[in-house]
C-alpha cells in the first residue's frame, strides 16, 4: 500500500494528522488524490477494487479491516461509496477516527418513500441491469456521468479519458459487489446518531448524489457544506475550494477529537 508523505516526510509540529482516503465505486482514489496535495502528513489511498476491497463482504466488514490495516489516529477522508466506508470505520473505530469527511457521499444511495434524496430506485435497477450484461461498458458510462453539469464539461471529458482505461483492477465480480453495496447499506442512523466531528461536503452540479442531503438530519458534531460548481468528481476550481474546507476543517478540530 502506498504511502505519501509531506514535503519533508514528516509532519510539522501542528501535528496534521495522517490520511485514510477511500475512493469511490468503480473508480482509482487518484482521481481524488489533489483533495489532499501537499498534505503534510503520511496518506493511505485505498481504491474499492479486487486489491483493496479483497474477500470483504460489505461495508463494515471493509472498514474493520482498514482500521486493522491502519491502526494510527487519523482523519478519514471517503468520496461516494468511500464516505460509506469512512464512517463506518468512525463507528467502528472511533480511538483511530479522529474525524471523518465524506465527499459527494450519502447514508444511503437509493431512494424509498422515506429517503427521497436517494438515486430512484428504477433508475438504480436499470443501472444494475446493464451492469449484468456488460460491466466494464457500464463502468465507464458511470465514469462518464460524474462530469456532467461540469462548469467546462468538455474539458472534464478530457481529464476523464485516462481513467477510462483503466479497468484492470476492477473486475465484474467487484463491480457487482460494491453495487449491492451501494443498494443495501443504510447509515441514515449513524449519520445522526455519530459522536465524531464530521464535515460532510456535497456539490450543486452532482447529477450521481443529490446535494439536498447537505439539508438532512446529522449528528450534533457534523457539519454539511454545498459547494458550488462541484459535480460528482471534483476537480479544478471546486476542488480547491472542498481542500480548502478540509484544511478549515481539520484545523478548527485540533485539540477536539
Amino acid at each position: 500500500m502506498p504511502i505519501w508523505p509531506g514535503r519533508d516526510g514528516v509532519s510539522p509540529k501542528t501535528q496534521s494528522p495522517p490520511v485514510v482516503l477511500i475512493g469511490g465505486w468503480g473508480v482509482s482514489v487518484d482521481m481524488v488524490m489533489p483533495l489532499v496535495e501537499d498534505w503534510p502528513a503520511p496518506v493511505f489511498p485505498v481504491s474499492l477494487d479486487d486489491e483493496g476491497v479483497g474477500t470483504c463482504p460489505d461495508v463494515s466488514a471493509l472498514a474493520e479491516q482498514l482500521t486493522k490495516r491502519f491502526p494510527r489516529p487519523a482523519l478519514w477522508i471517503g468520496w461516494s461509496l468511500g464516505g460509506q466506508v469512512a464512517m463506518a470505520a468512525a463507528e467502528a473505530a472511533p480511538a483511530q477516527v479522529r474525524s471523518v469527511v465524506t465527499l459527494c457521499s450519502f447514508p444511503k444511495f437509493v431512494a424509498t418513500q422515506q429517503w427521497p434524496q436517494g438515486m430512484a430506485a428504477a433508475q438504480f435497477h436499470q443501472f444494475a441491469e446493464g451492469l449484468q450484461r456488460d460491466a466494464q461498458r457500464c463502468r465507464q458510462r458511470f465514469l462518464m456521468l460524474q462530469t456532467l453539469g461540469d462548469p467546462d464539461e468538455a474539458e472534464a471529458r478530457r481529464a476523464l479519458k485516462p481513467w477510462l482505461a483503466r479497468t484492470e483492477q476492477f473486475s465484474p465480480q467487484m463491480l457487482a459487489k460494491t453495487l449491492d453495496w451501494l443498494a443495501l447499506t443504510d447509515q441514515r442512523s449513524l449519520w445522526q446518531r455519530l459522536d465524531r466531528p464530521a464535515l460532510h461536503v456535497w456539490g450543486d452540479r452532482d447529477q450521481v448524489v443529490n446535494a439536498a442531503m447537505a439539508d438532512a438530519t446529522l449528528s450534533k458534531r457534523a457539519r454539511g457544506e454545498r459547494v458550488a460548481d462541484l459535480n460528482h468528481w471534483p476537480r479544478g476550481d471546486a476542488m480547491a475550494r472542498c481542500r480548502q474546507l478540509v484544511r478549515g476543517f481539520v484545523n478548527a478540530c485540533e485539540g477536539v477529537a
